[in-house]
């Protein structure tokens, strides 16, 4: 769908929550994803990054925040090679809200916010990521995995280009 300005309000929101539930644990939580930058298309996800200063908390943490209507599903393959938890809300059904939970100041939680600030900042690779999804969900019934490989080779080659 196209862009809503409530999104920036939702997040806020959200990260107020979370930072208040986490105990302490959840230092800093970051807007990410479509639903972060102006003027796109986006699913209806706030994503947030949570930032961890002592990965100890990783569980508990993870557990606070499923105390807060969301379930603990697989972390995505991009980020891998960390420890991460990600979360979902709502429990069940389409989810409203995803929360990638990492190490702050680290791999995955420096190259997420670097291609979000690239792209808030570059505005022509906004355009052609924008391109992207637009071609790839009007494309038939195997959109979704040739979307997730579109998407995935544009962020690495983002990647590429920050380093």
């Amino acid at each position: 769908m196209s862009h809503n300005p409530h999104w920036a309000q939702e997040f806020e929101q959200t990260r107020s929550l979370i930072l208040w539930g986490t105990e302490g644990w959840v230092t800093d939580l970051q807007h990410i994803g479509s639903t972060a930058l102006p003027d796109g298309v986006a699913q209806p996800v706030i994503d947030v990054l949570a930032g961890l200063r002592d990965l100890r908390g990783l569980n508990e943490a993870a557990a606070l925040i499923e105390g807060l209507n969301y379930v603990r599903v697989a972390s995505p393959d991009w980020c891998a090679e960390e420890l991460t938890a990600m979360l979902q809300k709502p429990r069940v059904g389409a989810p409203t809200h995803t929360v990638l939970l990492v190490r702050q100041g680290e791999g995955t939680w420096r190259r997420t916010l670097a291609i979000r600030d690239w792209l808030a900042c570059h505005p022509e690779d906004w355009q052609q990521f924008q391109a992207l999804k637009r071609a790839h969900f009007t494309a038939g019934c195997d959109a979704l995995e040739r979307y997730t490989t579109a998407k995935d080779q544009f962020f690495h080659a983002l990647e590429q280009l920050l380093k």
